[in-house]
């Protein structure tokens, strides 16, 4: 659960230090200038055109994004290493977390990075309680999401039998079965979004499809202790947080939601009660 934060307050990580706060009780950071929330750098490729003027030139990609807070602390002289202390402490770990930001006019959004550093240089204006820092976050994820997530569930559900049965063949198909129920989430961003989805409790060869036609089957069996994350980003299906089970989806297809876009997943399986939680952040550039 992030921090409360108000318009031009920012958190790193859900117990990080809130910076920019309106309360001028000592010590204060007072944060001067954030860069690195705009577009992330564009990964650009360039080729000669052969026999005429101009160039080629590629953006599909963005590359790793950087997040620069500039400040300045206010503290007492006595004490000014306190605080830095712990700005070091949450500005250089190897551990992902979210970077939690709110501006106006917008829900809380956050970018996915590692600690950079916590930059500074002692100088006299520590006499008078003041210190410039500088602080970094190292976004190997480009993107920027909103906070909450879209959230759905479905249950393996209980099948409608529709048709009537044959015992020769036909062109057109009879029998079998359809789903009940159905996960429903949305992409509030400007950029195409990537559910991650949660597979929990006992199941056979779990079958997932989504409102635009994609299939997602699955040749496994689950107890009912079992879990299996399914994250579209990333391209990976794991089991139980270790065990890499990415050889078990048939066909190598994965959702997506594009911008400004519901979508809807169904799920079932050949038996089983397993349930199937969708989360999709809303996403932008």
């Amino acid at each position: 659960m992030p921090p409360a934060l108000t318009d031009y307050t920012y958190a790193f990580g859900d117990t990080g230090q809130i910076l920019n706060t309106d309360s001028m009780g000592l010590p204060f950071l007072d944060v001067t200038k954030v860069s690195g929330l705009d577009t992330a750098p564009l990964r650009t490729t360039t080729d000669e055109h052969q026999g005429m003027d101009g160039t080629y030139i590629d953006t599909p990609f963005l590359s790793a994004r950087t997040v620069v807070v500039e400040a300045t602390l206010y503290t007492d002289p006595t004490q000014p290493e306190t605080f830095l202390d712990q700005l070091r402490s949450d500005y250089n770990s190897n551990t992902v977390r979210p970077f939690y930001f709110q501006h106006p006019g917008q829900g809380l959004r956050f970018v996915n990075g590692q600690g950079g550093g916590c930059a500074y240089d002692v100088d006299a204006s520590r006499r008078t309680g003041t210190q410039d820092v500088q602080l970094m976050v190292l976004a190997g994820d480009p993107y920027i999401y909103s906070y909450p997530a879209s959230t759905g569930s479905v249950t393996v559900p209980t099948v409608i039998t529709v048709g009537v049965g044959f015992n020769i063949s036909f062109n057109v198909s009879f029998g079998g079965s359809s789903p009940s129920a159905s996960a429903n989430v949305f992409n509030s961003g400007t950029h195409t979004a990537y559910p991650v989805i949660t597979i929990t409790g006992a199941c056979v060869n779990p079958v997932l499809t989504d409102g635009y036609g994609i299939t997602m089957q699955f040749a496994i069996t689950l107890a009912a202790t079992d879990q299996l994350v399914i994250d579209c980003r990333n391209k990976s299906v794991v089991l139980n947080g270790t065990v890499s089970r990415r050889s078990t989806l048939q066909g190598l297809k994965w959702f997506s939601v594009p911008a400004g876009m519901p979508e809807t997943i169904f799920f079932g399986a050949a038996s089983g009660t397993a349930t199937a939680f969708v989360t999709t952040n809303g996403t932008f550039f």
